[in-house]
């Protein structure tokens, strides 16, 4: 725990942020985007989230503290560790995606819906996503292709 890499694994829509006991383990080998935030806060900072402080709405509502909202973002105020919530724009074919707020019934299904990831340094951006089929790192060019950032929350 702390000083770590996060790990590796495949995608998988289903399987989401794990009790402390399980996390520990790292016997993990499939997950999805809350999972690999919640992996990464653990693994590289020490610092354990439970299950209902990533999953959403509750994580994106309550937890942390909004360092940018409403899709505007300054690089320069972000650190390794913030969480992104965003949009998704594109699929892997490169298909436009209408994931938009008024393309749900409410407020917290579109918050539900949107995808995690983790800032890695000033320029990468870690996460795992249907589009690699995998975690992977990206840089925020790459990210910005596929998603638009909703808002970034620090959480320590």
């Amino acid at each position: 725990m702390g000083n770590n890499k996060p790990h590796y694994f495949k995608y998988k829509y289903d399987e989401g942020p794990l009790l402390l006991e399980e996390l520990s383990k790292a016997a993990f080998t499939t997950g999805n985007c809350r999972r690999a935030v919640q992996d990464y806060l653990y693994s590289v900072h020490a610092y354990f989230l439970k299950p209902e402080q990533v999953l959403l709405p509750e994580g994106y509502l309550h937890v942390g503290i909004f360092i940018t909202k409403n899709g505007e973002y300054d690089r320069s105020l972000y650190k390794p560790g913030d969480i992104i919530y965003a949009e998704r724009i594109m699929d892997k074919n490169n298909k436009s995606v209408d994931k938009k707020r008024t393309f749900f019934e409410t407020e917290n299904d579109w918050i539900i819906n949107l995808h995690s990831a983790i800032i890695a340094d000033q320029s990468l951006i870690y996460h795992t996503t249907a589009i690699t089929g995998e975690t992977c790192v990206w840089n925020f060019e790459k990210f910005s292709k596929y998603y638009k950032v909703i808002a970034i929350k620090r959480i320590k």
